[in-house]
């Protein structure tokens, strides 16, 4: 039996786009011709990363629907948050129960993702595993010109406290807790840390994906 240790991933999924205006959900907003949250899940699917975990809530079933391509996958585990109103924490506390079944896996830390940073990419999150295997650090976050953004990886020995975060955070209260704990790795590209949370935000993550994908046409035919 295999015993390498593995870092899993929770995607953060199920909130209400409450500040998108036009009562659109931000993770179904296109972006090439896909939704939001399907960059994501290609991103952590092409990651070390494993097992994966989505966590839905607000619409579900429409979410599912726009996704079945992500739906059936060996390494996606879909799980439904009843009490996604309440707050973030409980998409995390869910996930992190979740976790703590998949005991035949050697599970030693997780990567907590947000759902609409559609910019990230598996060479970042493999970043995030590699320092943390060769830190030893408990927590390993990315800085995006000098400032701490999202995903962050959290070691197994800090899921107990992850478990008990309450209201709208996904454990920024574990990472105040444990600052003398953290490992950080200097991404320079601010673009990756671009999330859908209004509409503005989401025409300059549009803008930023036209201008990412021209430099690496530019790179090719160069």
């Amino acid at each position: 039996m295999d015993t390498t240790p593995t870092t899993a991933a929770i995607i953060l999924a199920a909130g209400t786009s409450s500040r998108m205006e036009g009562g659109r959900h931000k993770l179904l907003l296109p972006l090439h011709d896909r939704p939001v949250l399907a960059h994501v899940l290609d991103a952590v699917l092409a990651s070390k990363s494993r097992p994966i975990l989505l966590i839905l809530g607000h619409q579900a079933n429409h979410v599912r629907s726009q996704i079945v391509q992500y739906t059936g996958h060996t390494s996606i585990t879909i799980i439904e948050n009843k009490d996604y109103k309440e707050g973030m924490s409980t998409s995390l506390r869910l996930g992190i129960q979740a976790l703590h079944a998949h005991s035949s896996q050697h599970i030693d830390s997780v990567l907590v993702l947000l759902g609409d940073q559609p910019l990230i990419s598996a060479r970042l999150l493999d970043t995030l595993i590699g320092t943390f295997r060769q830190t030893g650090k408990n927590i390993v976050a990315p800085l995006y010109n000098g400032k701490r953004g999202n995903p962050v990886l959290f070691g197994k020995s800090l899921f107990d406290e992850l478990a008990l975060v309450s209201g709208d955070e996904g454990g920024r209260s574990v990472l105040n807790r444990h600052k003398d704990e953290i490992a950080t790795v200097e991404v320079g590209d601010v673009q990756a840390s671009y999330d859908v949370d209004t509409w503005e935000a989401y025409q300059q993550m549009l803008a930023a994906w036209k201008t990412q994908h021209m430099q690496k046409r530019n790179n090719i035919d160069g």
